[in-house]
């Protein structure tokens, strides 16, 4: 099975940035795991900073991960353990209101010894453990300061035959590893 890493394209202009900056001015990196789905609210309210001619992208990876109505159909058509909760994107200043979703997948311990990283810990090169991730759909590969979503095959072409936009969908190595 091929396997895929989904996230926000970069460098998309007047893209929304989401406003989950602390009194520090420190912005949040807000990774929910799928075990504490109870403690979070079934829907939540985050604003984003208003510009103008705002462009809202079908993923969204920084600083939280959320997906679009039709992303969310997608998944939830291939994995039913997976756990959703409702977003409100609503502009600071202005009346725009979208609905993103939150979706709390499965977190795998499942890099490979040939993942590379950069000096500063920041990921290079990803590549999976096949042994670890056989006949999952989608999870979220654990130990990463990344929050990297990864998709299987299938929903990567479900995704692609959708206008879908905003969204990068990169192909992931896998190595063959036994487990020690």
């Amino acid at each position: 099975m091929e396997y895929f890493m989904i996230s926000q394209k970069q460098n998309i202009p007047n893209s929304i940035e989401l406003n989950l900056k602390t009194d520090n001015d420190y912005e949040r990196r807000q990774i929910v795991e799928k075990q504490y789905a109870d403690s979070v609210n079934d829907v939540s309210i985050v604003y984003t900073k208003d510009k103008k001619m705002s462009f809202y992208a079908d993923v969204i990876d920084i600083p939280t991960f959320l997906i679009s109505e039709k992303v969310k159909e997608v998944f939830i058509n291939y994995d039913d353990d997976i756990i959703i909760k409702c977003v409100i994107l609503s502009g600071e200043s202005s009346d725009t209101k979208k609905v993103y979703w939150m979706p709390l997948m499965d977190t795998i311990d499942c890099m490979s010894s040939e993942t590379e990283f950069y000096k500063n810990g920041d990921l290079k090169k990803l590549v999976l453990n096949k042994t670890k991730i056989e006949g999952k759909k989608i999870f979220r590969v654990a130990n990463l300061k990344e929050y990297t979503v990864i998709i299987n095959l299938d929903i990567a072409e479900s995704l692609l035959r959708r206008f879908l936009s905003g969204i990068d969908i990169t192909r992931v190595e896998i190595a063959e590893e036994k487990e020690v």
